[in-house]
């Protein structure tokens, strides 16, 4: 396996980005996991902070970790395009530099906290283009963080807290619309684990989203196990998540149950 570290011109940005991947060193036509990192954090968060390297090591997964510099994966209202870099720049580069499987059954997205996000928004807004997609104690209702910002400011990202549903960057309002545009027919939208560890105090913002979800008719999956808002947590759900991309039964016995 190869760990590269890519510095280049992002159009959509308009700015320079530093992305990491962590490559395969065998035939090609890879799956890819976009891992996605939380406020405070950068492209280089999981490789010092999780033992990622190690779980890819001799899987046929490429995991690429990009940068959102605090702007929660979407295109802000008062700033930069992130979502448009995310879902679009970022896979057309990555799928032209490397030779990574172009199948929406082989491409995946995952993050933990403001990354969860990230991820659940992506995979809501452009199902087309992922399998699955994974929420580590994801920062799910950013609404409640208008009132208590915690280090993310929200006013250049979405807006006032009164545009912020009107924007389609509530995940409970997207889940609402595309149910009712789907009609019940969620075929073709990826499946999607929302795990939180019990001790984590945003653990509700999981749970209600996964019962609108599951509302909703999604293929979705609400995994509970010990632990907090921490890396500790968050490497056993990356080991987790990895095992489940590369066909094999999970660590947890908990997400073995889930999964199987």
């Amino acid at each position: 396996m190869a760990w590269i570290s890519i510095n280049f011109e992002s159009k959509a940005l308009g700015m320079p980005v530093m992305t990491n991947v962590l490559m395969p060193q065998g035939r090609g036509g890879y799956k890819t996991l976009y891992l996605l990192h939380g406020a405070g954090g950068d492209y280089a968060s999981w490789l010092l902070k999780s033992r990622v390297a190690d779980y890819a090591e001799g899987k046929n997964i490429a995991v690429v970790m990009p940068s959102g510099n605090n702007k929660c994966y979407v295109n802000n209202r008062y700033g930069k395009d992130y979502f448009t870099f995310l879902t679009e720049e970022l896979i057309e580069k990555c799928e032209t530099w490397f030779d990574l499987s172009p199948k929406k059954e082989d491409r995946f997205i995952a993050g933990m906290s403001m990354g969860g996000y990230g991820a659940v928004h992506a995979a809501l807004k452009r199902p087309e283009l992922y399998g699955k997609a994974f929420s580590y104690s994801g920062l799910l209702d950013i609404s409640e963080r208008f009132l208590r910002p915690q280090g993310l400011d929200l006013k250049p990202v979405f807006g006032e807290k009164e545009d912020f549903s009107t924007a389609a960057a509530d995940l409970f309002e997207l889940t609402h619309k595309t149910g009712i545009n789907l009609s019940g027919n969620v075929d073709n939208l990826p499946e999607i684990f929302i795990t939180c560890g019990l001790q984590d105090k945003r653990i509700e913002m999981s749970r209600k989203l996964y019962e609108a979800m599951k509302q909703e008719n999604f293929n979705v999956h609400y995994i509970t196990e010990n632990g907090g808002h921490d890396w500790t947590y968050w490497d056993a759900c990356i080991q987790n998540t990895i095992q489940i991309l590369n066909d094999k039964v999970p660590v947890s016995p908990d997400w073995r149950s889930i999964c199987r």
